[in-house]
């Protein structure tokens, strides 16, 4: 199996034929799913470019003649801050809307303007999700879930394999794992090896690291009172600001025009990459550059960038709201979920799928035929930690990594970078 690319920077597109099962892991039948209502009902749903539901929809449709799906791919900003907009007239949102998971501290925050899933049974599927995206949508007493995990994307660590080989350094994932012993530590060893021989950066930016050192860790900024809580951020950034120090970084902002070019120039040899991001990455390589990148698991226990969820802003009549709610149901089934993973990339949340062949066997030959399928499904199942995310995190986020971008590029000292990113903290809190 390969991995092939696609348009835009969050999607990534699979080639070869995927044998779907014509039954769900249960063994049910999913050929029909009649609608709750005879009645024609019209359900829009909002998607950030295209996220594999269309030709889902005219499936559904075509099984269910009383029901109208109009899929409308948005802009990520457009559908986000509209959303928000519709929030607050109360009007004007689609019946589904399915949002990323740097929003949901935002709307889950506000759940009152959404329908809450657990009221029509979506209880059944905590148990079946991994449980730090279940978390994500749920408030903090468990009372009220805005979404469902509609996919996921894990987290590895991708690098120059013939820039480490030139280093005189091994170009081999499992061997590199094994030289870095699984740990940061060890990440931050090797890269000081690299740059030491090359002179060059080894990682684009330390910034990057501390969120998953976060997610491990199973901590963020704030507790489940939305209380600023920053006892626990102190060792994972402490970790990250050893990477700063050590002048291993190109300190490159991603999505720059720079680092663009540096993934093709030598100017950094590792990145952490998501799913979604190695079609960027093949996408705008020059020619002949195949096999020169490669994929390995991330250093510790597991880690994911980007998780998207099917959430309702109850602003839909009741019969489209149970419509909607039952073909997100059929969207939830092991077929169509595979089916997603065939089109666009798009890692189930579900990890019981993961052992299914067309997942496991997956490769992708422009990254030296690394087991992107295998590798991807297990740093998201290896991550346990459920962290809270409260309405301000992005917010502090910001102010704590650029005190950890000062010290990249020598402005702060080490031994002052945590009080001042304490300060940075409390200011962002409090504004």
């Amino acid at each position: 199996m390969t991995w092939r690319t696609a348009t835009g920077v969050a999607a990534t597109t699979l080639a070869g034929v995927l044998v779907l099962s014509a039954c769900t892991g249960d063994g049910t039948d999913t050929s029909a799913s009649p609608s709750a209502s005879a009645e024609p009902v019209t359900i829009s749903v909002a998607t950030v470019g295209d996220i594999g539901i269309e030709p889902l929809a005219e499936q559904y449709m075509a099984d269910n003649p009383n029901v109208t799906i109009a899929v409308e791919q948005q802009s990520y900003a457009d559908l986000h801050d509209g959303l928000q907009s519709a929030l607050v007239a109360g009007t004007g949102a689609p019946t589904i809307a399915v949002l990323d998971e740097a929003y949901m501290p935002t709307f889950v925050g506000q759940s009152d303007g959404f329908v809450n899933l657990l009221d029509l049974g979506a209880a059944e599927y905590e148990s079946t999700v991994l449980p730090w995206a279940w978390a994500e949508a749920t408030n903090a007493n468990g009372s009220g879930t805005i979404g469902l995990p509609a996919s996921v994307s894990g987290l590895a660590l991708c690098y120059r394999r013939d820039l480490l080989e030139d280093a005189g350094l091994t170009g081999d994932r499992d061997a590199l794992s094994t030289l870095m012993g699984d740990s940061w530590e060890g990440f931050i060893s090797v890269g000081e090896q690299y740059t030491g021989e090359t002179g060059t950066a080894f990682v684009d930016s330390t910034t990057s690291l501390l969120n998953p050192l976060l997610m491990q860790a199973g901590v963020s900024y704030y507790d489940t009172d939305n209380a600023l809580a920053m006892d626990g951020v102190e060792a994972p950034f402490g970790t990250a600001v050893a990477a700063a120090s050590a002048g291993i970084s190109a300190n490159v902002a991603q999505w720059t025009d720079e680092w663009t070019a540096g993934l093709y120039d030598g100017t950094f040899a590792t990145v952490l990459c998501p799913s979604w991001m190695l079609a960027y990455v093949e996408q705008n390589a020059p020619e002949d550059f195949s096999g020169q990148w490669d994929v390995m698991d991330i250093p510790g226990e597991g880690g994911n960038w980007a998780a998207n969820f099917y959430t309702m802003p109850a602003q839909s009549d009741e019969a489209t709201t149970a419509a909607a709610y039952e073909f997100l149901q059929w969207l939830m089934e092991d077929e169509q979920q595979l089916a997603r993973f065939q089109s666009v990339g798009a890692l189930p949340a579900t990890p019981a799928l993961y052992v299914d062949e067309g997942i496991q066997a997956f490769s992708n030959p422009f990254f030296n035929n690394a087991p992107v399928g295998s590798i991807f499904t297990k740093t998201a199942e290896d991550l346990t930690g459920s962290i809270y995310y409260a309405q301000k995190n992005i917010n502090v986020r910001t102010a704590v990594e650029l005190v950890l971008a000062d010290v990249a590029v020598g402005n702060t000292s080490a031994d002052d970078a945590w009080s001042e990113a304490v300060d940075a903290a409390e200011t962002a809190d409090a504004s």
